[in-house]
């Protein structure tokens, strides 16, 4: 098969905001990129990780008071965090339904590459 590229143990912090940073269409077409879908799991906070592979083969919205429902009260904080983070990077795209209430969903190419990363990797 194709040569894995080398492992990018440390990613720039930088390179993470400057991802963050880029217009939604960009931040997409990043994506079709299983190393950059990688680089960006190995970046997030460990709650943040540990969301995006309970959310991995989720299709339908989570409502975002369900997933609030997941943390302890005192890691209330570390939750907004992460879940900050997920949507900074357009990992999780907030969905809002007919009674405003706001569900998330995860970005449909990060997780068709996250999800044959995980079977391959």
């Amino acid at each position: 098969g194709a040569a894995k590229m080398p492992q990018v143990m440390v990613v720039a912090r930088n390179f993470m905001d400057m991802v963050a940073a880029l217009p939604a269409a960009k931040l997409d077409m990043l994506y079709d990129s299983a190393f950059i879908c990688e680089a960006v799991l190995r970046s997030f906070p460990p709650l943040a990780k540990k969301y995006v592979i309970q959310m991995l083969y989720v299709s339908a919205p989570m409502p975002a008071a369900a997933m609030q429902e997941w943390v302890l009260d005192e890691y209330a904080s570390k939750h907004k965090v992460a879940i900050d983070r997920l949507l900074q990077l357009r990992v999780f795209v907030e969905v809002r339904d007919r009674r405003k209430e706001v569900s998330y969903k995860m970005n449909n190419k990060f997780q068709a590459n996250m999800q044959k990363y995980l079977v391959s990797g």
